[in-house]
């Protein structure tokens, strides 16, 4: 007869930790979300009163512009996924299926959109095109571009150029992982290429092409920081930027602000069960990277391809670039030519000034920002993948949330949360309230590292050790931890490099008199300063970009495995 192992001996955490993990999960992202719909129902329920029941719908749908302001997000995320499909996914295909002189450096075009906030490449573009900015210093811009840039069709270009990085790589993971066999069956049984793309690649590509454009969907529809920039300047009319409108401008105006969050947190669960809709049917032939047959390249073709590459790198990353750094130098203009300078940025690290305070606050933030978020979220990983169905399916249904939802609906929720009447602790209005924002808004980078880390890790080693005789925590710590060190360490870079750059969550929660290097850039701008705006710009990207490659050369991110 054999004895019945304990959960201690077969490795699965304990009950009190996996309680740890989802009230964990449930404080700090449910109770926020349940509070903000409460709110939207019932306008006076954190004062106790329960009157007014959908009072601030009644104001929001009584409004006439809320008709004009939904339809123009829903056009506008829909309009840059279709931009950003079109600009990504002959990219994918270049990558994974073409032999493409150059493939490595065109890989980082793609790399290089993705970690530029979206928010300073279109400043970027407003120094360069606004009248009497730098592009009509030196070479004049024509009126129609002007007039084309500052309007739907320019704020789309803009987000599509910031996000099509998505499809490409998402495009190209997919090719690679493909199977050749079906394509050379195909062609062996005298398929045409364009069949085999209707019949064969496109319904195996669809789940890809659909995932990727969903992320880019909700990223523009929760965007804030391209419609506070451009939105504004071409008359366009944007959920989360009237959120923070109505939450930051006198009087103001609670009720419909968590609301109209309420409606874009609906929108972006809607557009997740469409996105699962449209894929459960579609298969995948998945695997290993299997690449297929490269296809070869004619001296014209491969120059257009490179065109294409290009083309998209200059408008995405080289001009804006351009335009951020020339900008953070100039001067004065004398007769036509700038004169250049480096005060802007003396004047950013200059003892006791706004800006190098900013740096520090952010940097600082950040750092500890990541910390728990990798600490806190390889723990919650390590008790999902080794709990319970039960426990497991609700760990994940929480730890997704802030993963789908706007960043600015969880900051509104934030806010009630931890400024209701009945909380003691004095958080709201303390660096302390946005460091608790960095890290709910952002745990779920290191929840998808590690998760992924701990799903190729045997768990029988732990299991073996703890009946060995070897504690629990000698077990996290000589097992467990070595094998997810290398994970944990790429999600703190990652949300490092996140929260550094931050918008959001920081312009609605900072404390008076303290700034972050986002609103350090934002304020600048909106005061006309733009020379000092573009320094802390491109001292912020410079900064990150060191760290990002000094930290990559350390002995941990260079440990074997795919993390």
């Amino acid at each position: 007869m054999t004895r019945r192992r304990t959960r201690g001996e077969t490795g699965a955490p304990g009950a009190a930790s996996v309680s740890l993990a989802v009230a964990a999960l449930a404080i700090a992202c449910a109770y926020p979300l349940l509070l903000l719909f409460v709110q939207s129902l019932f306008p006076n329920a954190l004062g106790g009163e329960w009157s007014g029941f959908l009072s601030p719908y009644r104001r929001l749908f009584s409004t006439p512009d809320l008709a004009r302001m939904l339809g123009h997000s829903l056009s506008w995320a829909a309009a840059t996924t279709a931009v950003a499909w079109f600009f990504g996914i002959p990219c994918g295909f270049l990558l994974a299926r073409c032999a493409l002189p150059g493939k490595g450096f065109a890989r980082l075009t793609m790399l290089a959109p993705l970690m530029t906030p979206p928010y300073i490449a279109a400043l970027s573009y407003v120094v360069l095109l606004q009248p009497g900015g730098f592009g009509d210093r030196l070479i004049g811009v024509p009126e129609p571009l002007r007039d084309w840039f500052f309007s739907f069709h320019g704020v789309t270009m803009a987000m599509a150029l910031a996000s099509f990085g998505y499809v490409a790589l998402g495009v190209e993971a997919a090719l690679l992982r493909l199977p050749p066999r079906m394509e050379d069956a195909a062609l062996q049984l005298g398929a045409s290429r364009p069949r085999l793309w209707r019949s064969i690649l496109i319904p195996l590509l669809l789940p890809a092409i659909l995932n990727t454009g969903l992320l880019v969907f909700l990223d523009a529809l929760s965007n804030f920081g391209v419609p506070a920039v451009l939105g504004t300047r071409a008359n366009l009319a944007l959920l989360p930027a009237e959120i923070y409108h109505l939450l930051t401008s006198w009087p103001v105006d609670v009720p419909v602000a968590t609301a109209l969050s309420s409606l874009l947190c609906l929108l972006a669960l809607l557009s997740l069960r469409i996105s699962a809709a449209l894929t459960r049917g579609s298969g995948s032939a998945g695997g290993r990277a299997a690449g297929g047959r490269l296809v070869k390249l004619s001296p014209a073709r491969a120059a257009l391809a490179w065109l294409w590459i290009g083309g998209l790198f200059v408008l995405s990353t080289a001009l804006p670039y351009a335009a951020m750094i020339a900008m953070s130098l100039v001067d004065r203009w004398t007769d036509g030519a700038p004169a250049w300078t480096l005060r802007h940025y003396g004047a950013l690290f200059r003892p006791a000034s706004g800006g190098r305070a900013a740096l520090l606050t952010s940097l600082g933030l950040a750092a500890a920002a990541a910390t728990l978020c990798a600490a806190g979220g390889g723990f919650v990983a390590y008790v999902a993948a080794r709990s319970g169905r039960l426990a497991r399916r609700a760990i994940e249904a929480l730890a997704i949330l802030p993963r789908a939802l706007p960043k600015i609906v969880m900051t509104v929720g934030l806010i009630l949360a931890w400024n209701a009447p009945w909380v003691r602790v004095n958080l709201y209005g303390t660096l302390g309230m946005l460091l608790l924002a960095y890290v709910v808004c952002y745990i779920s980078d290191a929840l998808a590292y590690a998760g992924a880390a701990l799903r190729r890790m045997n768990p029988r080693l732990e299991t073996a050790a703890l009946q060995l005789g070897a504690g629990r925590v000698a077990v996290l710590a000589r097992i467990v931890a070595p094998q997810l060190g290398p994970a944990l360490a790429a999600a703190w870079l990652t949300t490092f490099i996140v929260c550094v750059r931050e918008l959001v969550c920081s312009i609605l929660l900072l404390p008076p008199g303290v700034e972050t290097t986002a609103t350090f850039i934002f304020n600048q701008f909106e005061q006309g300063d733009l020379s000092s705006a573009m320094a802390m710009a491109t001292v912020t990207i410079g900064v990150t970009a060191t760290i990002l490659f000094l930290l990559q050369r350390t002995p941990l991110f260079r440990m074997k495995g795919d993390v």
